[in-house]
């Protein structure tokens, strides 16, 4: 598996940050995390500024990454289709599963 980060090198690291009732885990390598610790931010911030800048801004209600990255709401339906690596991005960050697999268990019956 390859850095979150940088993209180039093995992941040799894992840092895990509970938010919101979920874990953030991003993987490093070993020279990211050293540079990350460096600057004086935590992974997970640097992370979420990364990631924050990956979307540009929806053209048609004008909401922007960094908007998505303090509220975890978009503006519009569009939101999702303009900044899609972000949205990505933090559910795979804060989720075990990037795939819905809805509400009830398996096999569980629907009340009426």
């Amino acid at each position: 598996m390859l850095c979150d980060y940088c993209k180039q090198r093995p992941a040799v690291l894992v840092d895990r940050t509970v938010i919101n009732n979920g874990v953030a885990e991003y993987r490093f390598c070993e020279e990211c995390y050293k540079a990350i610790l460096k600057s004086g931010r935590t992974a997970f911030e640097t992370m979420q500024e990364l990631n924050a800048g990956k979307g540009t801004s929806c053209p048609v209600c004008g909401t922007t990454a960094r908007d998505f990255q303090k509220t975890f709401m978009f503006g519009c339906p569009d939101c999702y289709r303009n900044m899609r690596e972000v949205a990505v991005a933090a559910a795979e960050a804060t989720q075990t599963e990037a795939l819905h697999v809805g509400k009830r268990p398996k096999g569980g019956r629907r009340g009426r």
